[in-house]
């Protein structure tokens, strides 16, 4: 049963690069019938409803594990097992790898690699990811009031670690997994890895984790659902004729531009 569990908690975690390398490139034409209204349906799914499906699983199957044994042995189980074979385990790397997606961005950006956004964009929508992140994460803390597997707090639900890792990890591959899989890969196998290190260290249980990775991915989703939306609304705003003007100006030894804009 374990090894189950690990095959497909990590099948899970690969699934939303996998599926948007598959969106990327555009509809599958297939003489299969059933195949072509499988791709049918799915290209007329709301893009939200798409995208939370991998993420509705994972937080779906963290909250049925939750303090009791559950399915596959459960958050209970799998801490015996840690607990038999890695008693002794502890590093603070996991503190570390929560930010090597950005890192990574931002060295791919440093060495001319072309993201989906200009890094201003790129900054925006990192921020709008950690903002959703961190409310959802910690609203949940505080609602749920989880113990810690070593009882030293009550604010174990979900894991701000995994949660965090995974929404820099969507957020690096939505902007540079079309440039490569591999980058894909690098990102997620981070965010994967810190889950397992939360759980080793103790700090965490399963159901922690899973539920996590799923609020992570979750939350740079909606960002990038919600940012071309705001994006929009903005430049409406300041199109609308006449209203808008923006000019240099330069007095008294001093330049800058002025922005006006005519409310009537």
């Amino acid at each position: 049963m374990k090894l189950m569990l690990y095959v497909l908690f990590m099948f899970s975690l690969t699934l939303p690069a996998w599926a948007q390398q598959k969106d990327d490139s555009g509809p599958v034409l297939s003489a299969n019938d059933s195949s072509s209204l499988a791709d049918e349906i799915k290209q007329n799914l709301h893009p939200l409803v798409r995208k939370a499906i991998v993420p509705s699983i994972l937080i779906g199957w963290g909250a049925t594990h939750m303090d009791d044994e559950g399915l596959f042995e459960g958050s209970e189980g799998l801490r015996s097992a840690v607990q038999r074979n890695y008693s002794n385990f502890y590093t603070t790397i996991d503190d570390h790898t929560t930010f090597a997606p950005v890192l990574m961005a931002v060295g791919l950006k440093l060495a001319g690699v072309k993201g989906e956004h200009h890094f201003t964009e790129q900054a925006v929508l990192l921020g709008m990811t950690y903002f959703l992140n961190r409310s959802i994460t910690n609203n949940l803390k505080s609602i749920t009031k989880v113990n810690r597997p070593d009882g030293l707090s009550n604010d174990a639900f979900p894991s701000a670690h995994t949660s965090t890792a995974f929404a820099y990890a969507t957020f690096f591959h939505k902007e540079y997994g079309r440039q490569s899989i591999w980058y894909s890969i690098a990102g997620y196998s981070f965010a994967t890895a810190t889950g397992v290190m939360r759980i080793l260290n103790d700090r965490h249980w399963l159901s922690d984790v899973l539920a996590g990775a799923g609020i992570g991915i979750l939350s740079a989703e909606v960002a990038y659902l919600i940012y071309p939306l705001l994006q929009r609304k903005i430049v409406n705003s300041f199109k609308e004729k006449e209203k808008l003007s923006i000019a240099p100006f330069y007095s008294q030894g001093a330049g800058g531009i002025a922005v006006l804009y005519r409310i009537h």
